[in-house]
């Protein structure tokens, strides 16, 4: 079932990923190109929900989940790779670095699975960001 909601001016909202309170954002200044269509929207919106490592990376293998995005922030002028691999600043985004997610909503609002190693990376020692199963 889709979570993404269509409002009444034709943008699309993102749905809250997190179950429960927010706690202890931080600053984090995420590599935009790294990044990829599913984790910026058609508007150039970093998505909620998008987990990050301490060095602002998508978790990989052996890595850990150090904050999930709390909202949209405005990081390029749409979501095309090249729009995406021209932004020269990264901006900062905040992050949750004590919180629930819902996995279901970060993967429809992701438009994707969560890979094996970011599963891996909500489960490691040293995450506090707990990925609650579907």
């Amino acid at each position: 079932m889709p979570v993404s909601l269509t409002t009444t001016a034709g943008g699309v909202t993102h749905g809250n990923p997190f179950v429960g309170p927010v706690n202890h954002t931080a600053q984090l200044k995420p590599d935009i190109s790294a990044l990829t269509a599913n984790e910026v929207d058609a508007n150039g919106y970093l998505k909620p929900g998008v987990p990050f490592t301490v060095a602002g990376l998508l978790p990989g293998a052996g890595t850990v989940v150090w904050g999930v995005t709390v909202e949209a922030t405005k990081v390029a002028a749409s979501n095309s790779a090249a729009d995406i691999a021209a932004v020269t600043t990264d901006p900062f985004v905040t992050v949750a670095t004590i919180c629930q997610v819902n996995q279901d909503i970060i993967e429809d609002t992701l438009g994707r699975a969560l890979t094996a190693d970011e599963l891996a990376a909500f489960a490691a020692a040293g995450s506090l960001c707990r990925l609650l199963p579907t």
